[in-house]
């Protein structure tokens, strides 16, 4: 059994608000309604049903790609999920995977608030390109819960270097035959 609260009425309406708490069963209920007039109570069998609530779900992440090698900040959102509390020392795993669980490197997170977790995450120099599905862990199921094709890998060339250069001095005035090494 759950109350409401009446606000108005018009003709033969009534208008109100209803709360139903977290922990409500969920099924068909009865709604009952006091008559003034007749000093009776006016039911309707089966008039309301109370639903389990939606499954978490991740909606997105930002930003939804990085270069190999980065190091970025991001900010995921999601529905109905439990990130846990930086404070306990829960704080939801998040991870991305390609082709069902290979190819995978982690997240760091570092804070939660609302709908929305934070954090942090390294890219590896040879993470293989392409799309990630993002997985973020929901303490309310103790499970991940999976937004597919959710983050990019992009492709970063090396950075070129140069190693040394010989000879590595000369005189002023001199011209010489120099060699320069390399990478990329």
């Amino acid at each position: 059994m759950f109350y409401g609260n009446p606000t108005s009425t018009s003709g033969n309406n009534l208008y109100g608000s209803v709360s139903i708490s977290s922990g409500q069963n969920t099924g068909w209920y009865d709604l009952e309604v006091y008559d003034q007039n007749t000093n009776s109570w006016v039911m309707l069998n089966n008039a309301f049903e109370v639903l389990p609530p939606p499954p978490p779900a991740i909606t997105y992440i930002s930003p939804n790609n990085g270069d190999q090698g980065q190091t970025l900040s991001v900010s995921i959102s999601g529905t109905n999920m439990n990130y846990g509390s930086q404070w306990s020392g829960t704080l939801s795993d998040f991870r991305f995977s390609q082709w069902s669980g290979s190819n995978m490197f982690y997240g760091n997170s570092t804070s939660e608030s609302g709908n929305y977790l934070y954090g942090n995450v390294s890219i590896p120099n040879s993470q293989p390109t392409g799309d990630y599905d993002l997985e973020v862990y929901d303490y309310n199921t103790n499970d991940w819960v999976q937004l597919d094709y959710a983050f990019y890998v992009n492709y970063s060339a090396p950075q070129a270097q140069i190693n040394w250069i010989s000879p590595s001095s000369g005189d002023q005035g001199q011209t010489l035959s120099v060699s320069i090494s390399g990478t990329n």
